[in-house]
This record gives structure tokens, sequence and C-alpha cells, in this order.
């Protein structure tokens, strides 16, 4: 299987942020590159990652101002030792076959978007539509 790498920004999110890292080594395996970039977290993340013993665990941190997603996103692409990368927030997780779908639909010069659902985790807010009926 073609290795990709996971680009996850986080900022004071471990709480989810390990549910994202297992779901990925359980649904894609250690292969795959994952790529945390911890933008100014105090809730522990930073202690959390240097826990794992993961060689395709790739850890960059700011210890300045929050850069915000947009940036650490950027930074992360940049980073990314595969040419193919996928972005994830730290809330959210993967499931069965995420790599293999994605890669079928896969073409030099394209970019293939997956659907996400957004449980009302967080404070209401216009940034997301969010699906009430579970």
């Amino acid at each position: 299987m073609t290795p990709i790498s996971f680009v996850i920004p986080s900022y004071n999110n471990l709480r989810y942020l390990k549910n994202a890292y297992t779901s990925i080594r359980k649904y894609a395996g250690p292969e795959h590159e994952i790529i945390v970039l911890d933008d100014a977290s105090v809730d522990g993340t930073i202690e959390w990652l240097h826990t794992l013993k993961d060689e395709n665990l790739v850890i960059w941190q700011n210890t300045n101002d929050r850069l915000g997603h947009t940036i650490t996103y950027n930074i992360g692409g940049r980073m990314a030792k595969n040419s193919i990368f996928t972005i994830l927030h730290a809330d959210m997780f993967i499931g069965p076959n995420y790599v293999q779908n994605a890669l079928k639909h896969l073409k030099p010069g394209t970019v293939v978007s997956a659907t996400r659902i957004e449980p009302p985790l967080h404070p209401e807010g216009n940034e997301v539509e969010r699906y009430r009926d579970w």
C-alpha cells in the first residue's frame, strides 16, 4: 500500500487527539507517517506524544503565540515525507478502509475530500454545520 502522511494540528485537544492517533494506527497501520503539530498547548499534549514509541510519528511544537490551523496545516504539508498527505483535525478519527478509499479515487493533480459529521462537542458557532439528530 502507498504510504501517506497524516497532518494533524492540535491546540489543547489531547482528549480527542488520542482517539485520532489510535484510529490511524488501528485502521491505517504503522507504515503511515503521522505529523502532529502542537500549537502551544498547555494540556499535556507534548508530554503524551513523547511517551509514544512510534518511528513514523513526527512531532512539531510551537512554544510561542498560537499560529492557528491554517498556518499549521501548511507547516505539516511541507514536513510530510510522503507524496500524498491528508489533513485531520485533532478531534477527528478515521474508520476502516479510509486510506484504501482515498487512494482509489486519487489521480495526479487532484484533491480527494471526505465528508465529516460534526457531533455537538464544541460550543455553538457559525463555522461548522452540526448534525444533531443521531
